[in-house]
């Protein structure tokens, strides 16, 4: 008997969900794409945990079916569904007939294999294919001011599409359900309530490392996805402890996706505490330790929201591919951030061109010291880098000095290496401060970092001709970066 591998891709969940500075709207959104693993259920007639589930989060599906009618009934009406429920997403099917056995036996692990590789080649060709929107709009339609698409609902206090309101409503329904559980949930509409008194907000992407090579390889592939999609959710909980009430919000949290949006002043830690729990907790229920890695963009609560967004990603895929160099099987889990200062966003390479690469008389200075490890020998570490920052905020601290420091490194190397002399000379005397203390702090962050030398070679990068070349780096600009948007605890 025939078998059929369904698999389906949505497409403009990340602009769906982040278009909008809305919190409210974010949330909604979020709430919105979550429903979709349900609305498979419904449509497929398969339950949560189903063994013919292989997977359904974050936008992505893939089960098997037996009966040719239903794999056509859910080819029809599932993406109607989802594309009327979510105006501005879009979705690609494609289905897979199986000859023969499609088990969970050993050795139909290659047939299983091809099958899902087969399936990902059909997917990729469908999602080239444009899709027409269903608010498609004409001259003669009065348009929402804020998202210039087809006006669908107003009041005296707006005017919104229909995304936008429906976005609104998911938010309501989500409100209410929290409400029920905890009568002190606080309802939060803006994002300015969920930063802090700099008005720094913190976006966090966490992925994990080297699903792509492991699942082909499962013999129940079912069953682990439900396990890792509980351990992702855990992990997140246990996190979560660390922040104060109210100060974080969960966006994406799906299989081994997650994407917050937090205080600023908590982002590094509460990133630290998910990656160490994703790496126990997969373990423990998947019985595979897995590993991920995280891009934190520290923002403005005003900053267009979607650019935040994007250098988190393009930050978690800088760190994915300094760790795979490490240990291509299975990179070690690691973050990068960054702190959005400019007015607008094009790509992280930019930024280091622009911002984080400075060039003096003598020699060039990087100040893009990450990734920061959880747990690699040889790479600066989470923990330690936590340390020196906590160091550098005491009082008597010369961190003041160090930002003029890292100016004059602009100008003249002699120059800005007699400055450090003299600000060490100075910080030495002063005895609310503690220069063998700061010294030690230094060393356990990466090797060849001292007081005297605030920058080491670290990575190598190829030139013009092919040639790898070391990098000289320092971490003083990442520790300015995280004093300047955290407050003291």
């Amino acid at each position: 008997m025939s078998r059929y591998l369904y698999g389906a891709s949505v497409q403009g969940i990340q602009e769906f969900i982040f278009k909008t500075n809305q919190l409210q709207e974010i949330v909604g959104a979020s709430e919105i794409v979550k429903s979709l693993e349900v609305e498979f259920e419904n449509i497929s007639g398969y339950q949560k945990g189903d063994k013919n589930i292989l997977l359904n989060a974050a936008g992505n599906v893939k089960a098997i079916f037996e009966d040719e009618q239903k794999v056509q009934n859910v080819v029809k009406k599932f993406p109607k569904k989802i594309m009327q429920k979510a105006y501005g997403i879009t979705i690609s099917q494609a289905v897979v007939k199986m000859e023969g056995k499609f088990s969970e036996q050993k050795e139909a692990i290659n047939e299983q294999k091809e099958a899902i590789n087969e399936l990902e080649k059909r997917l990729k060709i469908q999602r080239n294919k444009p899709s027409i929107p269903l608010d498609l709009s004409i001259n003669i339609m009065e348009l929402a001011p804020k998202t210039a698409r087809p006006l669908f609902k107003q009041n005296k206090k707006q005017k919104s599409d229909v995304a936008t309101t429906q976005k609104r409503d998911a938010y309501a329904k989500w409100f209410r359900a929290e409400r029920k559980k905890n009568k002190k949930f606080v309802n939060l509409k803006e994002l300015s309530q969920l930063s802090n008194s700099k008005s720094k907000l913190a976006v966090i992407h966490a992925d994990g490392n080297g699903l792509g090579q492991l699942i082909p390889k499962l013999s129940n592939i079912s069953e682990f996805s439900v396990n890792l999609d509980n351990a992702t959710k855990d992990a997140y909980r246990e996190a979560k402890k660390i922040v104060q009430d109210n100060k974080i919000r969960k966006i994406i949290l799906d299989g081994d996706d997650m994407t917050v949006i937090c205080d600023a002043s908590y982002a590094l830690e509460f990133t630290k505490v998910f990656l160490e729990k994703f790496e126990e907790l997969t373990e423990k229920y998947t019985n595979h330790k897995l590993t991920a890695c995280a891009g934190i963009a520290y923002c403005n609560e005003k900053y267009p929201f979607h650019y935040a967004v994007s250098l988190a990603e393009a930050l978690c895929s800088a760190t994915k591919k300094h760790a795979k160099a490490i240990d291509k099987d299975l990179a070690p889990s690691s973050l990068m951030f960054h702190n959005i200062q400019s007015s607008n966003f094009q790509s992280w390479e930019k930024f280091i061109e622009d911002e984080l690469t400075i060039t003096n008389d003598k020699e060039e200075i990087r100040c893009d010291f990450g990734p920061y490890y959880l747990n690699q020998n040889g790479e600066p570490q989470i923990a330690n880098f936590l340390n020196t920052v906590e160091a550098y905020r005491c009082e008597g601290s010369p961190i003041s000095r160090l930002r003029e420091w890292i100016g004059e490194l602009g100008k003249s190397q002699t120059y800005s290496d007699n400055l450090l002399k003299r600000i060490n000379k100075m910080a030495s005397q002063n005895s609310k401060w503690n220069s063998c203390a700061m010294k030690l702090n230094l060393s356990q962050l990466y090797s060849g970092l001292t007081n005297d030398k605030l920058d080491c070679p670290k990575d190598k990068e190829k030139d013009c001709h092919g040639i790898e070349k070391p990098l000289q780096k320092t971490p003083i600009y990442d520790v300015l970066q995280i004093l300047s948007v955290t407050e003291a605890k």
